[in-house]
């Protein structure tokens, strides 16, 4: 009985094993083999990026196709100013983060300048009603992340 017993626990021992292979084993693929922090969204090149803030936008905002023109412009305007090296921010100081950091900020805030300038009253409520959900969202962790309990 005893001898019974033993090879149903070893049974079972190989079996669990063998199903936690047949998953995955448990492993988390690196960061190179997702791409980046937050999953694995493949990375998305400077075109595809302009199309979708110009398309969130357009959606979000009810632009017209004259503003929607205005706005493919000024985000493409800004697409190279706004290019930023993370390994950069992640090798430097406290003190030269803070920097890096405003610094991108003065250059996201210029460019919000120049799309509220070509939207309706109206319009600009609404978009400072989506930057301050997203910076609400950031500080709460919710950004891309990957939200709560993701990485980061």
């Amino acid at each position: 009985m005893k001898k019974l017993g033993a090879l149903m626990v070893i049974f079972l021992f190989v079996a669990g094993i063998t199903i936690a292979q047949e998953r995955g084993g448990g492993e988390r693929p690196s960061r190179t083999e997702q791409g980046r922090p937050g999953g694995n969204r493949p990375q998305m090149n400077p075109e595809e990026m302009l199309k979708r803030q110009t398309q969130r936008l357009v959606e979000d905002l009810k632009l017209t196709k004259d503003q929607e023109a205005k706005v493919t412009a000024i985000n493409k305007k800004y697409m190279e100013k706004q290019s930023f090296d993370w390994s950069k921010m992640r090798d430097a100081s406290d003190e030269e983060r803070a920097k890096m950091r405003e610094e991108r900020n003065k250059v996201q805030a210029e460019k919000d300048k120049e799309i509220k300038a070509i939207l309706s009253t109206d319009q600009v409520k609404l978009f400072d009603e989506m930057q301050k959900k997203r910076e609400e969202m950031r500080r709460n962790g919710q950004g891309r992340m990957g939200g709560p309990g993701g990485p980061g």
